[in-house]
């Protein structure tokens, strides 16, 4: 039985090492941290349960709800969905965050767009890998839709601004939003984000609070001396390259390439009548340089809601988290409370504000900019993965949000067994 070493158990990580498993592979995990999840983790205090990192899913994630069905985990149906956008003082709907003039120019977009891929796989949209996202909408459809929608949407989403998303990538969300409409109807997994990562490391050899220091290729792939057939790194491309020791040219180039985005995120206790219907709220850059957007929790229902009271969690752009990265919590909180504040009409006072939870995210996504896409696709076609029995995984792989890093494990596991048969 041929061993694989899995170093990362995040959703990429796991969802791999499960479909090793599952083909005959004697597989060990590997996770620095106490828990599993990465990004995808949640953490309950005082009965509130806390989504550290991605705070929703959706219904197009087919492939993380047929997971969901074989380990019997609830896929629930968010309890109320309108969206707001933020924009001289108020909260507005989609609809009308925009003139007339506006919305007509967007609509031509969107007919125009042709189906040019898959979103969650975003080498088959490399080919439209020809600039920046806020610039060809500035362009094509003017300044309002570029900062009320397209850089909005990124930023809340992805922590940076659309000069840094690839056209590539807007199309691909344009046309999904058109052609799958209702399937971008929110969801969560009932217990909170945690409940399919663990799912994951109930079926695994997971081995918990284990920094690895170094992956070594040779006639083995050895982890902190330990003996492997192949070893797949599914940690972010910035720790991998620590402690990848001599990765091929090509693993080093596209390792090198990766960015990611920094951000905070805060989460904020409130009276749940204060709060009302509303279920995300982005908030252009245009309008605050610092809260790039905010999550009414209570649309998860009661769950998570106690005492009457419920969580606001807000997410900080990326210039901002990262002046605030170093500085004690309650500075944290203060600062972004007091933007809050202004920012959400449904409170008056910082006074209304409770401080909860945060949790800090140097890497909290990856940026998928102007030319990043063909880089990757190069590379995923090229000698470079699988060299030296090692095999690159996760989202910053063309792979974005969290089911976009679960097919990666997929694609990697299947990529692992084709070279190295079990």
């Amino acid at each position: 039985m041929k061993r694989i070493a899995v170093i990362g158990a995040g959703i990429a990580g796991l969802t791999c090492a499960y479909e090793l498993s599952e083909a005959g592979y004697e597989v060990v995990v590997f996770e620095s941290r106490a828990q599993v999840g990465g990004r995808m983790s949640s953490r309950t205090t005082n009965e509130f349960i806390f989504d550290l990192g991605a705070d929703h899913l959706c219904n197009l994630y087919e492939e993380m709800k047929g997971y969901c069905a074989k380990f019997h985990i609830e896929w629930e149906p968010m309890r109320f969905l309108r969206y707001g956008v933020f924009r001289e003082g108020e909260i507005r709907s989609m609809q009308d965050v925009i003139g007339p003039l506006s919305k007509a120019r967007l609509a031509l977009q969107q007919v125009l767009t042709r189906n040019v891929g898959d979103f969650f796989n975003l080498s088959e949209l490399a080919n439209h890998d020809s600039g920046d996202a806020y610039s060809f909408m500035r362009r094509r459809a003017g300044k309002e839709v570029a900062d009320y929608l397209v850089d909005a949407f990124t930023s809340t989403y992805q922590f940076h601004r659309a000069d840094e998303i690839s056209v590539g990538a807007l199309m691909g969300v344009m046309k999904s939003i058109q052609r799958d409409q209702k399937k971008w109807d929110l969801h969560r997994t009932k217990g909170g984000m945690q409940a399919l990562p663990n799912a994951f490391a109930e079926r695994l050899d997971v081995r918990l609070n284990h920094h690895v220091q170094e992956v070594v290729t040779g006639t083995h792939v050895t982890v902190d001396g330990e003996l492997f057939n192949g070893a797949v790194l599914a940690s972010p491309a910035t720790v991998t390259k620590q402690l990848y020791k001599n990765p091929s040219t090509e693993q080093r180039e596209i390792l090198d390439a990766a960015r990611y985005a920094t951000t905070i995120s805060v989460a904020l206790k409130i009276d749940r009548e204060n709060l009302p219907d509303t279920a995300i709220v982005w908030v252009p850059f245009v309008e605050s340089e610092k809260i790039s957007g905010y999550v009414n929790e209570a649309m998860k229902g009661e769950e998570v809601i106690h005492d009457g009271k419920s969580l606001v969690c807000t997410w900080l752009h990326e210039g901002f988290a990262k002046t605030l990265m170093n500085q004690p919590d309650k500075d944290v909180f203060s600062q972004v409370k007091q933007e809050f504040v202004r920012v959400c009409p449904w409170v008056n006072d910082v006074s209304e504000v409770e401080s909860f939870d945060l949790e800090r995210w140097p890497e909290a996504m990856p940026k998928f900019y102007p030319g990043s896409l063909k880089r990757v696709n190069t590379y995923l076609d090229g000698p470079g993965q699988g060299a030296q029995n090692v095999f690159l995984c996760g989202d910053y792989l063309n792979s974005p949000w969290t089911e976009g890093a679960l097919r990666c494990g997929q694609r990697v596991a299947q990529q692992v067994i084709e070279k190295l048969p079990a």
